[in-house]
């Protein structure tokens, strides 16, 4: 109990992300850290009965890169929409097929199911208390196909959030080599998130992100004020942050 209170000091103003499947809510709720759908307290559930589905077992070796968000296993917990919570001493999360794969007791590679999932928050094995990345579910904005993990920045009524999505891409025949080379191809799609509605933008820059905010003169202000040019994430969640700050 003691870890689990430590851990929760560190990170629950990421912890209470949450995402339902339809006027998804990932503003914070700091009084109820484990609040979420049928839950109003934090239970931690058994994670051998976060899913039942094994691993394929696939390895990638004909495929140079990587599907996964961090090659690693790392400690998460997982969240799921009926309100249980699994905290899985390793895990990863599958990019390309859209999965988080995690390791059992007796070291058997599951799957959990991912429509019954709502988010997964990554922390590191070594200090509970550091966040490595929060992953929510949300409808594949770019394809209108189906569900996404994607990644958020922030917390607030405006939120950056990535959708990173792994594709498989197959060069021509080399005669060289006698084969076709396949990678895996990764491609980035952020948006910002504001009281459930998703806006895409095209990257991360000064035109496509004040597009897609409520924007005036004290946002301009504070922009020049910080120097801030919107050219990386940070600069973005900062400005964000400031926003949120503003308009509460």
């Amino acid at each position: 109990m003691k870890l689990l209170n430590k851990f929760f000091i560190g990170i629950v103003v990421l912890l209470c992300i949450s995402a339902t499947t339809q006027a998804q809510n990932l503003t914070i709720d700091l009084s109820s850290p484990g609040k979420g759908t049928g839950s109003g307290t934090v239970r931690i559930s058994d994670p051998s009965t976060a899913g039942n589905k094994k691993g394929t077992g696939l390895t990638y070796a004909d495929i140079d890169g990587s599907p996964y968000w961090a090659d690693n296993w790392n400690a998460a917990y997982l969240y799921y929409k009926n309100g249980n919570i699994y905290k899985l001493a390793k895990a990863k999360l599958n990019l390309y097929a859209t999965e988080v794969l995690y390791v059992n007791s007796q070291e058997v590679e599951l799957v959990a199911e991912t429509n019954m999932v709502d988010k997964v928050v990554f922390i590191d094995k070594a200090d509970t208390t550091k966040t490595l990345g929060v992953f929510v579910v949300l409808p594949d904005f770019i394809e209108n196909k189906g569900s996404a993990f994607c990644k958020v920045f922030n917390s607030g009524a405006l939120q950056l959030i990535l959708m990173e999505k792994i594709l498989v891409k197959v060069s021509p025949f080399d005669p060289l080599t006698g084969k076709n080379s396949t990678n895996f191809l990764n491609k980035n799609n952020y948006a910002i998130y504001n009281s459930g509605k998703i806006t895409a933008i095209k990257g991360i820059d000064r035109t496509s992100v004040l597009s897609a905010i409520p924007y005036d003169a004290t946002v301009e202000n504070w922009l020049k004020e910080n120097k801030n040019k919107l050219k990386s994430e940070a600069d973005v969640v900062n400005l964000l942050n400031y926003y949120n700050g503003m308009h509460k």
